[in-house]
């Protein structure tokens, strides 16, 4: 079988479409949810040093 016609074959069967699909999603978001976290966690961060800060001063 030469490479041509491995790839017309290749081509032509649909059968790992789907999961390539639901993979390709799933990236997708596994991305979002990453950047969010990391802008999430720097929020928090933030928020934890204001509290932090409003504690000590009123100690």
């Amino acid at each position: 079988m030469s490479f041509v016609q491995f790839i017309r074959k290749f081509h032509r069967e649909e059968s790992g479409q789907d999961l390539v699909e639901y993979a390709l999603v799933l990236v997708a978001i596994a991305s979002g949810v990453f950047a969010g976290s990391a802008s999430l966690a720097a929020d928090f961060a933030n928020w934890m040093t204001t509290l932090n800060t409003t504690i000590n001063n009123l100690i």
